[in-house]
């Protein structure tokens, strides 16, 4: 990741923690001040509790940030940049677990908007260097959505997910602040520990593909599910008389299911070789090595996000047994979210490690120590 993308995150993380502290100190002594705000995690202790803590973790994440920002990789301050790190990932801690509640729906909503973009901008780019295979997929594309406007109102779909959005707007822009200070303080972590030869270092990059493939799995459950939408058997909250009342409701739960199935797509590109180069069926991109800054600082957003909801989630479903395990299976950010940071921290790793001579690589592949794509982690596991 470069030094840039690297600023970028701590100046991000920085003016984030700024915001936090400015409203935790006016919420303390103005009485009343978003008092409307769903709890945090830490909330449930009490409301002062929850103020210091949010406090706290915005100092920190303000300091750690400047101070990061101040002597960037000089080797003088190697020394202490472990230290550093220890506590940006504690004020980053700190900063989530303050986050305001129930956001996570949101969130969905906003990412599915996101995906629908993103298949656009896909199957344009795919059009315009392979014609015969994105004008199919453009055409179908459009089928698909002259469909979903027509037979399922789409058209009002829009504006009444935007108008929901609107109403919780103050909570949406502060629990974004939260995840941009935690989220910006682990992606300088990660980039700044993607050399590190510790033994916890070594076995996530060791074992970062099963990492990634659980991962990207706790996408399925809620994808399956979503699924059964398309079926006469509809799953969760789904049922023949609510379609039929309100058929965007069958729209809005495929779109969810489709952002939840993307969302594990793109956390198999950290392991696979789309994740590092562009395909070159893509135009104005295609072949070009993907920036690492693209791959982790969406995914330690997620991360944040995703760990940070899939507590609250456990916790409020701690009432029954069965309502628990239900929660942990169909909603599994409590896993999802630390296994996507330690996936984004071994791509990063890998993405860093360095790639030895040409003539070294056939040395070594010809005497059978390693192939050619292991060499570079082989070095790091090893220490050489």
């Amino acid at each position: 990741m470069s030094i840039r993308s690297q600023n970028l995150a701590l100046l991000a993380a920085a003016v984030s923690g700024l915001t936090i502290a400015i409203v935790s100190l006016v919420r303390m002594f103005v009485p009343g001040f978003l008092d409307a705000l769903p709890q945090s995690l830490i909330g449930r202790l009490g409301s002062g509790v929850e103020l210091a803590v949010s406090l706290t973790g915005a100092l920190a994440v303000i300091a750690v940030s400047i101070i990061a920002l101040a002597t960037g990789r000089d080797a003088k301050h190697a020394g202490a940049s472990r230290a550093l790190r220890v506590t940006g990932l504690i004020g980053g801690v700190l900063a989530a677990v303050t986050m305001p509640g129930g956001v996570i729906p949101a969130a969905g909503y906003t990412f599915a908007m996101v995906v629908i973009v993103g298949i656009v901008v896909l199957i344009t780019l795919t059009a315009i260097r392979r014609p015969w295979v994105g004008l199919p997929l453009a055409a179908a594309a459009t089928g698909l959505l002259i469909f979903a406007v027509v037979n399922l109102q789409a058209g009002r779909l829009v504006p009444s997910v935007f108008g929901a959005m609107a109403g919780i707007l103050p909570q949406m822009l502060l629990a974004l602040a939260h995840v941009i200070a935690a989220a910006g303080l682990l992606v300088w972590a990660i980039s700044d520990a993607s050399g590190s030869r510790s033994v916890f270092a070594r076995f996530v990059l060791r074992h970062r593909t099963p990492i990634t493939l659980v991962a990207a799995a706790c996408a399925v459950p809620y994808a399956f599910v979503r699924a059964t939408w398309l079926t006469p058997w509809p799953l969760f909250g789904g049922g023949g008389d609510v379609f039929s009342e309100d058929p965007a409701v069958r729209l809005l739960g495929l779109a969810l299911g489709l952002a939840m199935l993307v969302g594990g797509v793109l956390t198999l590109g950290l392991i696979m070789r789309w994740g590092e180069r562009f395909p070159r069926f893509l135009a104005g991109v295609g072949g070009r090595p993907v920036p690492v800054a693209l791959a982790l600082i969406p995914a330690s957003v997620v991360s944040v996000l995703f760990t940070a909801a899939g507590i609250e989630f456990v916790l409020e479903g701690a009432g029954s047994m069965g309502d628990t395990s239900f929660l942990l299976l169909m909603f599994p950010f409590w896993l999802w979210g630390p296994l996507l940071g330690l996936a984004a921290w071994g791509y990063t790793m890998h993405r860093s490690a360095p790639v030895p001579p040409a003539g070294a690589r056939k040395n070594a592949s010809g005497s059978g120590a390693v192939g050619l794509t292991d060499q570079p982690m082989h070095q790091l596991h090893t220490g050489e």
